[in-house]
């Protein structure tokens, strides 16, 4: 039976829809005609700074062997594409590749730029052609430029994976029924082998989407032996099927290029080091803002206000502190750029800085007479020289800090997964789908 590779993308907006639910109807499809999958399906998310994504950039590829044309297999993701889709969304744009045999390099390398820069639609169809990929887009067919990248997102290296349980479509839209206990329950007895299941600091559950759509909830973890014990331990009513995707989650598989800041394009996913320039600023909302230097130029770093205590950290920075930024390029709507903070790594501290000096007599601050003219008391008029050195109590500490699990991006890297990446996969594939 010939090798096969089905790539699907935008079949979903924000108010309808899911790429991965028109995943596993496919899967239930190939399953009846005795196609053997070669890989579990593969969840790949993409670069989550593109602003035109619908939710989570998330592109699906299929990996399996089958007897069926290339042209019916085509035709009936695109029967389901064209079902289930919002139709009412200009934004939505679903794109399918199907490519044949092993997948190329350059299929692979456009995989892997996916993942930190902006690709376009006619990016993809050079490599469809290049590669004889046969596609169907509906609309724009901006999907097509994930679905290519699915196609090329082997996951060869580091990878997790996910069991997604989905919902009957009468309750679609409506409040989905887990319970809170059993998954404190499961946290706890899998932890660190599954990950931001709940975030303990609002005690806030983290597996169920919030949307109209046909997830029920979703749990996320090193092997599929550990997710699935989510189906056994979690309570939960409504549910249609289930599915196990392999996938890039919590890898940081986007933050691999250290750039200068001179080199930056809107929209990228890098990894920047620098020196802190000023003395960071709070906005209105409570938004932390601190600036960076590294030689090329200079840019500021961005912690929002629904990153919770990660944006402290921004705020308890100090000019001269050297740091490693990990995040995305935003583009403001004078042009500037500024850099969205997803992780911060704390090389070094200052630990000591230049106060204005104390008069012996008052006991009060001297004011500074302006650059090189020394400082005064503006009570007794008694004059210094020069400032004082002294060491400084700094809150923070080197090290790497992250946001809390509810403000993570799919990609981002929880400390549970620090010294558990994976090198490698064996390739072997267990039962991964079911109905309920």
């Amino acid at each position: 039976m010939p090798l096969y590779h089905l790539g699907m993308d935008d079949t979903d907006s924000l108010k309808l829809g899911c790429t991965t639910y028109i995943g596993a109807l496919m899967i239930s499809d190939l399953a009846k005609d005795g196609s053997r999958f070669v890989d579990y399906p593969n969840l790949i998310r993409l670069n989550p700074n593109i602003p035109w994504k619908s939710r989570g950039n998330a592109a699906i590829c299929l990996r399996f062997m089958s007897d069926r044309s290339p042209d019916d297999i085509l035709g009936t993701a695109f029967e389901l594409a064209e079902q289930y889709r919002d139709r009412k969304d200009p934004k939505n744009q679903p794109g399918i590749a199907l490519l044949e045999g092993e997948v190329p390099s350059h299929i692979k390398e456009f995989g892997r730029r996916a993942l930190y820069n902006v690709l376009t639609l006619d990016d993809a169809f050079h490599t469809a052609q290049k590669a004889g990929v046969k596609y169907r887009i509906i609309r724009g067919g901006l999907g097509l430029v994930g679905a290519i990248a699915a196609v090329g997102s082997t996951l060869e290296q580091d990878h997790t994976f996910e069991l997604v349980i989905y919902r009957r479509k009468a309750l679609w839209g409506r409040r989905r029924d887990v319970d809170y206990n059993s998954v404190l329950k499961f946290d706890k007895e899998t932890t660190p082998l599954t990950f931001n299941n709940i975030d303990y600091e609002k005690n806030r559950l983290l597996v169920t989407p919030h949307g109209p759509d046909p997830i029920l909830f979703g749990v996320r973890g090193e092997y599929p032996a550990v997710v699935m014990e989510a189906l056994k331990k979690i309570k939960f009513r409504g549910a249609e099927r289930w599915v196990i995707y392999r996938s890039n989650q919590g890898t940081a598989a986007h933050l691999v290029r250290t750039l200068l800041i001179r080199d930056l394009k809107p929209y990228q996913a890098a990894v920047l080091k620098g020196v802190i320039t000023k003395a960071p600023r709070v906005l209105k909302g409570g938004h932390v803002i601190a600036s960076i230097r590294d030689g090329t130029g200079e840019i500021d770093v961005a912690g929002y206000e629904p990153s919770g205590g990660f944006r402290y950290t921004v705020r308890d920075l100090m000019p001269g502190d050297r740091v490693k930024a990990f995040g995305g390029v935003r583009v403001l709507n004078d042009g500037r750029f500024t850099f969205n903070l997803e992780r911060l790594e704390v090389l070094s501290l200052v630990s000591e800085a230049y106060r204005n000096p104390v008069c012996p007599k008052c006991g009060k601050s001297m004011k500074s007479e302006g650059r090189g003219k020394g400082y005064q008391c503006k009570r007794c008029g008694l004059k210094a020289k020069e400032p004082v050195l002294e060491e400084i109590d700094r809150r923070i500490k080197t090290g790497v800090y992250l946001p809390p699990p509810r403000a993570m991006r799919h990609l981002t890297k929880p400390f549970q997964r620090f010294g558990q990446e994976k090198a490698s996969w064996e390739g072997k594939v267990g039962v991964f789908h079911g109905l309920f």
